[in-house]
């Protein structure tokens, strides 16, 4: 699990339309994601989990998406679809 930094909120507004200050609280998440930006992602066969840098100080926030990524780890281990998630 680590950080990655923030994509700067033009480059964001861009790629998408959505508008968010700096820090935006999204990464880029690479293939095979169903998603361009995400607070956070994980890839279960290498154990791999990013988060964007800028929520380590956001408190219980951060704490709610390392157990969201957590927990898409156990399910992925157990065998289950994820692609719902």
């Amino acid at each position: 699990m680590s950080a990655e930094p923030d994509v700067a909120a033009g480059v964001l507004l861009a790629a998408t339309g959505l508008e968010r200050s700096d820090p935006t609280g999204m990464i880029a998440c690479p293939e095979p994601c169903n998603v361009r930006y995400a607070a956070a992602y994980s890839f279960y066969g290498r154990d791999l989990t990013r988060y964007a840098a800028s929520w380590e100080d956001q408190g219980d926030s951060f704490s709610f998406v390392l157990e969201y990524e957590f927990e898409n780890q156990i399910l992925a281990a157990l065998g289950y679809n994820l692609r719902w998630r």
